[in-house]
Order: C-alpha cells, then sequence, then structure tokens
C-alpha cells in the first residue's frame, strides 16, 4: 500500500496551486487527464477538493484508506475526499467549531456519491455508524429536492 500512495504523489501535480502554469485553463485539463488516467479522481486547489467521477468503483474507500486519513494534517497524504471529511470532523470535535462541506456538480459528476464518503469517513470516525447511517438515509433522501426543487432555480437565476 506504500508504493501506491508514493505512486500517487509522482503522478501530475497534486495541487493546482502548485503548477508552473497556475493561470493556464491547458494545464489545468492537461494534469486532470494525466491523473485521471491513473486513477488518480482527486486533486487540490489550495484547500477545495477537485474530483472526477471514474464512473467505476476504485478501491480507495476501505477501511485502510479511512484509517490512513484520520487524524492527518490536510496535506501530508495525496487528495482524497476522507481529508476533506477528517478536517471538518476534527474541527468539530477538537476545535468546536462548525463546519460545512460544499459538494458542487453537474448532474452525474458524483456528488451523492462524495456525499457518501464524506458520511461514511463521519462514522467511521466517530464510532455512531449507526446513527450516522440514520442521518445518511434521510440526505440522501433530500437530494432530489435539492438538485431539482432548490438548487436548479436559484442556479438559473
Amino acid at each position: 500500500m506504500e508504493n501506491a500512495f508514493q505512486h500517487r504523489r509522482t503522478v501530475g501535480v497534486e495541487d493546482f496551486v502548485l503548477l508552473d502554469d497556475y493561470r493556464s485553463e491547458n494545464a489545468f485539463v492537461d494534469n486532470l487527464k494525466k491523473r485521471f488516467q491513473e486513477d488518480l479522481i482527486y486533486t487540490y486547489i489550495g484547500s477545495v477538493l477537485v474530483s472526477v467521477n471514474p464512473y467505476k468503483e476504485l478501491p480507495i474507500y476501505d477501511a485502510r484508506h479511512m484509517e490512513r486519513y484520520r487524524g492527518q494534517n490536510f496535506y501530508e497524504l495525496p487528495p482524497h475526499v476522507f481529508a476533506i471529511a477528517d478536517t471538518a470532523y476534527r474541527a468539530v470535535v477538537q476545535e468546536r467549531r462548525d463546519e460545512c462541506i460544499l459538494i458542487s456538480g453537474e448532474s452525474g459528476s458524483g456528488k451523492t456519491e462524495a456525499s457518501k464518503k464524506i458520511l461514511q469517513f463521519i462514522a467511521q470516525a466517530s464510532r455512531h455508524a449507526g446513527s450516522v447511517d440514520d442521518v445518511k438515509e434521510k440526505l440522501l433522501a433530500c437530494n432530489p429536492l435539492f438538485e431539482v426543487g432548490v438548487i436548479s432555480p436559484l442556479y438559473r437565476q
């Protein structure tokens, strides 16, 4: 597994702010393509996570990956939705700060899956899997309402 993490760090640039030509759209897209071709679907722009839907299952969401990201400083490991979840979770628990994770994208871009992965991580980190699963089900039931009923009209305005 250590070799897999090292490989992830050598493909493209993990954070777009580190690109030589960070203002170039072509450099941005080329970096995304290079990483995507190696199943590296996550890339940072500072503290923002960019995700490209692979439209397939990737072996990067198991308990080992969750443990790997738990309690780590944000940039110590390759970009991952678990890094975002862990940072928010620790801010709530340790600093008693309210947190919000905004997930945005086109239809089919993986917003619901990202939400599930964040909730999966929080359930594991908090050791409250049952209550988090209940909240997860309620949130997922609201998802069509947010996408069609609330967000779409606001976006069009």
